[in-house]
């Protein structure tokens, strides 16, 4: 008797194991998520994919996305789709966060998500100085800065600015008149962060430009200043 048990236990785990497998319980995992491109103008069209394996898949041993549904959150008040792939124009600037989640028949779920910066211009920039009221005196040693922001500049990073050139007018004189009617600027300012001191009282517009090169784009902002003996 004993001997038929131990006979019979080998084929009672095959079958156990069997069942087993045809009923995978673990949870639904997605292993990749693309939103391309990741960062661009208004209005921007976005492909976003997700790959998902795991979860009730119905026995099926080859996976990938079998029975998955993956609905998609973009981030704009937009959602959508029960299939891997999706499709999206984002109209607004902003920064956004597209999530993927992954459901299998058994409703258990599982989410994945990538941020999508959409911008309103290939280059934005905005100056600003050490005297936010604009109110200085000639006394004073002005400190100017100036942010960028692009999809290859991180307003944030400093080393991404040596992609950019500046250029800055002090509204102080310095301005001539070529013969040929252009403007020049006798003395030029450009680094990111000049400073200067204005000798003389009166109303400035202090205004800088941004370059990118590898863009061939170039973007303006002015600081208004009243300086005061």
């Amino acid at each position: 008797m004993k001997r038929a048990l131990l006979l019979l236990l080998p084929a009672v785990l095959l079958v156990f194991l069997s069942i087993a497998g045809c009923n995978d319980e673990t949870e639904p995992t997605i292993s990749r998520l693309r939103v391309y491109p990741d960062c661009g103008v208004v209005p921007m069209p976005v492909e976003a994919l997700a790959i998902a394996t795991g979860g009730n898949e119905s026995g099926d041993p080859t996976g990938g996305n079998n029975n998955l549904d993956i609905t998609w959150n973009f981030g704009d008040g937009t959602t959508g789709g029960t299939t891997s792939i999706a499709y999206h124009t984002y109209q607004v600037p902003g920064n956004y966060t597209v999530v993927a989640t992954a459901q299998d028949p058994d409703g258990k779920t599982t989410s994945m998500s990538q941020l999508v910066r959409v911008m309103a211009d290939t280059l934005t920039v905005e100056a600003s100085s050490n005297f936010p009221d604009g109110i200085t005196t000639v006394n004073d040693t002005v400190r100017f800065d100036v942010r960028a922001l692009s999809c290859d500049v991180d307003p944030d990073i400093d080393d991404d600015y040596r992609n950019l050139s500046f250029n800055w007018g002090m509204d102080d004189s310095f301005f001539v008149y070529l013969p040929d009617d252009t403007l020049h600027v006798e003395y030029e300012y450009t680094n990111r962060r000049p400073t200067f001191l204005f000798d003389t009282a009166g109303t400035y517009e202090v205004t800088v430009s941004v370059t990118f090169p590898a863009l061939a784009t170039t973007r303006y902002d002015t600081v208004y200043l009243e300086v005061t003996d």
